[in-house]
């Protein structure tokens, strides 16, 4: 159900409590307390707010392609002024088909990434998996889940437009920041899907700040972690009472960090009227992704 102006101002909206565990990106203890955060409407405080960077530059993640995988072709889709790579696959017989994006974890893409999401071409999805900006030696520059929500709402938008594929049974998909990114597309109605999901992508606001302050991560930030609209605007969380798009939040049972601040999440969702839906799944953060992907799979052909 999509919330009503009313719903949005009554809405509570909470802070995360969750640090994230990308691939490269170390897991730190989660804040003592969460603390309010804002329900402004997410497009204008984005279009009001452009981030600025302290440094521009590539991801921290691979800048070389590899070649695409068997079974999938290399394509490219354009992003506003860039234009960007992607993999393709196409299942046998007629179509159109229901389709699938991928938003990968870490910061590049990889043959691997690819494989995670085979079993959705042998079932009959048309597959896509884009890299982003400043990714595999895409132009542009790594933002950190700010600009690269456009680039996932193009790589939908491409998609949508292949005649293989039903526009009406689109879905997007995303592990750790992929994860992320994907939540963030549930607040974009440029975005033609059916459906969002994230497997262990809940985000909090001072995540960044705790990155921007350990050895290991600091490298991932660029803006200024002071700055309550670059934390804020970049995370689903003080935002979930202007969802659009269903998303249902995998977690694993294992990846403790992200338990709690997901069943905060949920209850806010619940009380705002958004849909969101959180659903526990096995593993810890890592291995929580090929259990998320089997449950998604699985919702998406009972829906059928």
């Amino acid at each position: 159900m999509r919330p009503t102006r009313a719903n949005r101002s009554r809405a509570l909206a909470l802070a995360l409590t969750v640090v994230a565990c990308d691939r490269g990106a170390a897991s730190q203890p989660p804040a003592a307390a969460a603390t309010p955060a804002s329900t402004g409407d997410f497009l204008q405080r984005r279009a009001q707010h452009p981030t600025a960077l302290r440094h521009d530059g590539p991801s921290t993640g691979a800048q070389r392609l590899a070649p695409a995988p068997a079974g999938a072709q290399a394509v490219q889709y354009e992003s506003g002024s860039l234009t960007l790579a992607a993999w393709l696959a196409l299942p046998p017989g007629p179509g159109p088909h229901p389709a699938l994006v991928y938003l990968h974890g870490g910061f590049s893409l990889a043959p691997s990434d690819f494989e995670a999401v085979r079993r959705f071409v042998d079932a009959g999805w048309v597959v896509m998996t884009p890299a982003l900006r400043g990714e595999n030696g895409n132009p542009g520059r790594f933002e950190l889940l700010w600009g690269e929500l456009d680039d996932a709402v193009a790589a939908i938008q491409w998609l949508s437009r292949r005649a293989e594929v039903d526009p009406a049974r689109i879905d997007v998909v995303g592990h750790s920041v992929g994860g992320g990114l994907a939540a963030l597309v549930s607040l974009r109605p440029d975005a033609p899907v059916r459906g969002t999901a994230s497997i262990g992508g809940l985000y909090e606001p001072s995540t960044f700040g705790r990155w921007a302050r350990s050895d290991g991560n600091a490298a991932l930030v660029r803006f200024d972690v002071d700055d309550r609209d670059e934390t804020e605007l970049r995370v689903l969380g003080p935002h979930v009472a202007t969802m659009v798009h269903p998303h249902v939040a995998f977690i694993g049972r294992d990846d403790t960090p992200f338990l709690d601040n997901a069943a905060r999440i949920e209850a806010a969702a619940r009380q705002a009227g958004a849909p969101l839906r959180v659903v526990p799944v096995d593993g810890d953060h890592e291995r929580s992704r090929d259990a998320g992907l089997a449950a998604l799979l699985r919702r998406l052909q009972e829906a059928a």
